[in-house]
């Protein structure tokens, strides 16, 4: 064996132990750069280029393609005079003119019904008869002193011929012409009762006859054969109904915008498709403490008798007041936000700012803003809906 194939002495050995280690521990650091995971870099700040509106704080960014894909436009906001056109809402009721209601003045039984609810009627028409002993009576009254009047009317004639012939007093021709004339107003007394219990002096005895005082349809019945009615019943409610009244609630606040003759457009919410029109006639002077609003009647022609009493109806009115001048925008630009109404201010190109505002009147076409905005801002007026759906979900 030759010296070079010998190993080394122990004392080499050792000195070589630190360097194995070292190179060792070298090449794991050399591995451990080499072979690292990758790590994805920070997304970038968002920016206007994206496709969709996006929140950015207290602003919303859109893109330019977003911009013109929904057609957006800005129009600013500028004082000008408006007159209100006033959305209300209100009830049909009776024309007061042409409804009736219709009872007994005295007590009684109903005998015959000759007309039912919802049957059409005529002025003088029969509906109803009632019996009452109270009628009877009264009617027998009469025919009592119509008796007695005649008798004293054959009497006076009889003492004015013996008077005229002197064969008797004229003070006896002219007592019993005081009796006679006493009798005849003791007659028409009698009568003018049975009248006014509702009744006819040569009618049947002790029967009521109910007729109606005007031509239109039986709307209301509260009775059945058979049964008593009392002096306080109504019995029928009989309405012409080819003109009705609609009264409509209108604001304090906007009261002093609308006027006698203006015009009102109405709808029915159960049909939308009907839609009719009239002109106030009358603008209540009292204004309700709780609602702080007032009634304003509508006469409205009912000839195809679409509107019935007590149907709620929606009304356009259309203000001839005074003008006034106001901050307007579009009524298109507003919307409402968390229930509140909003309008997007432009702040920047792509950028605008959600502002809640106060509302005041409007017609047609633009609203008043009252709080929140300042003339000549510019505002989103088309494509609200879509700049709104993409945000505020």
């Amino acid at each position: 064996m030759t010296e070079d194939a010998l190993p080394p002495p122990p004392e080499v050995r050792m000195k070589r132990w630190p360097l194995i280690v070292g190179g060792a521990v070298l090449a794991l650091l050399v591995a451990a750069l080499l072979f690292r995971p990758s790590v994805e870099p920070a997304a970038p700040p968002p920016d206007s280029s994206r496709g969709t509106p996006y929140l950015d704080g207290e602003f919303i960014r859109f893109s330019s393609a977003f911009a013109q894909r929904e057609k957006l436009t800005f129009t600013a906001s500028k004082d000008e005079e408006l007159t209100p056109t006033l959305q209300v809402t209100g009830a049909v009721t009776y024309d007061a003119r042409r409804v009736v209601a219709i009872g007994a003045r005295i007590a009684g039984r109903v005998r015959t019904l000759a007309k039912v609810e919802g049957e059409d009627v005529k002025a003088g028409e029969l509906i109803a008869e009632l019996e009452s002993v109270e009628l009877g009576k009264a009617q027998a009254e009469v025919m009592k002193v119509r008796a007695r009047e005649k008798v004293a009317r054959l009497d006076e004639e009889r003492e004015r011929r013996l008077a005229d012939a002197k064969v008797s007093a004229e003070r006896d021709a002219q007592f019993a012409r005081a009796n006679a004339e006493a009798l005849t107003a003791e007659r028409v007394a009698a009568e003018k009762a049975v009248e006014a219990l509702g009744g006819t002096v040569d009618g049947e005895l002790g029967i009521l006859r109910l007729r109606s005082p005007l031509t239109g349809r039986i709307v209301e019945s509260h009775v059945k054969r058979g049964e008593t009615v009392e002096p306080a019943d109504t019995l029928f409610v009989v309405a012409d109904l080819s003109q009705v009244w609609v009264e409509l609630a209108v604001f304090e606040r906007d009261l002093p915008a609308v006027r006698e003759g203006d015009t009102v457009d109405l709808r029915i919410p159960s049909a939308r498709s009907v839609s009719m029109s009239g002109r106030i006639a009358h603008i209540s002077e009292v204004i309700d403490t709780e609602t702080r609003s007032s009634h304003v009647r509508v006469e409205v022609d009912n000839a195809q008798k679409l509107l019935r009493p007590g149907l709620s109806v929606l009304g356009v009115i259309h203000a001839t007041g005074p003008r006034e001048s106001f901050l307007l925008v579009p009524r298109a630009a507003v919307t409402r936000v968390d229930g509140r109404p909003t309008v997007f201010v432009e702040v920047g190109e792509g950028v605008v700012e959600p502002r809640p505002v106060e509302l005041g009147i409007e017609d047609n076409d633009h609203v008043a803003i009252l709080k929140g905005l300042k003339s000549g801002e510019r505002v989103v007026s088309t494509g609200v809906l879509a700049l709104k759906a993409e945000v505020f979900r």
